[in-house]
């Protein structure tokens, strides 16, 4: 059974705003899970109202001290200082690699690929959506439209990303997808993109980085492959930003960098 939610969230103060954290069940992998939630200065003391980010691998988002890796996204800092008030929902992830990429992965692996992955991707979106989304839209003054509804992630987080906008894109309008592990289901994602129902405005972000690949023969493959899939959303009416980081590496300081730049172009532009 889903956790009930309580008001008496625990909270830590930012700079001008508030992040809020509370535990529930994470129905894909029955089991408990963290969300923080970013709320702005002042949130509802007026009736306002906000659009609302999602990220997936939430420990990595706000304390260097909760992140798997010991480096932050500086989430928070970034929105005290932004000039759109956003409300940003952190979920965290399974600190288990295997367990991470069976949630991450909307589509089963071949077993000679990765021996015993049962893929749960597409439960962890719809539950996002259908269970998740919900009670963050009851607790607290969101928009709660697909116009002002985003998710962010990278790596494993990147494909999922992709894939919630695309196959949820009547929940999200827009996604930042950065450096996704296409590598494991790069067709999947191909075919779920042209064979979807996509609204015309839809923005997303597609990010890889040049220090990514091993070899310049990797980077132009990486590279098309990531084109193809900026094309295709193009020719289905969405904006897309696909950008090739230079000197860029797979990690949370290469993505945290590019935050201002994606954030731009799905809200502001």
């Amino acid at each position: 059974m889903e956790r009930k939610f309580s008001r008496r969230t625990s909270g830590r103060e930012t700079e001008d705003g508030m992040i809020k954290r509370f535990g529930i069940t994470f129905q894909p992998s029955v089991d408990e899970r963290a969300v923080s939630v970013y709320l702005p200065e002042g949130a509802g003391a007026h009736g306002e109202r906000y659009p609302v980010m999602y990220m997936l691998d939430g420990q990595n988002a706000f304390e260097p001290e909760r992140s798997r890796y010991g480096r932050s996204w500086g989430l928070h800092t970034f929105l005290d200082a932004w000039e759109k008030p956003m409300i940003a929902v952190a979920l965290d992830s399974s600190m288990e690699s295997d367990r991470r990429l069976a949630e991450y992965c909307p589509y089963p692996l071949e077993p000679r690929s990765w021996e015993g992955l049962r893929a749960r991707g597409q439960a962890t979106a719809r539950w996002i959506a259908e269970v998740l989304k919900p009670r963050i839209d009851a607790m607290f003054p969101t928009l709660p439209n697909r116009a002002c509804t985003g998710i962010m992630g990278a790596s494993m987080g990147g494909v999922m990303g992709l894939y919630a906008v695309t196959a949820l894109n009547g929940v999200f309008s827009k996604a930042a997808c950065l450096s996704p592990a296409l590598a494991l289901c790069y067709p999947q994602l191909l075919r779920e993109i042209r064979e979807g129902e996509i609204d015309p405005d839809t923005r997303v972000y597609l990010s890889w980085g040049e220090c990514e690949a091993r070899s310049a023969k990797g980077l132009t493959h990486m590279t098309a492959e990531h084109l193809t899939l900026a094309g295709e959303m193009t020719a289905r009416g969405a904006r897309v930003y696909p950008f090739l980081l230079e000197e860029g590496r797979h990690c949370e300081e290469d993505w945290a960098g590019q935050m201002e730049r994606f954030m731009h172009f799905l809200w502001l532009e």
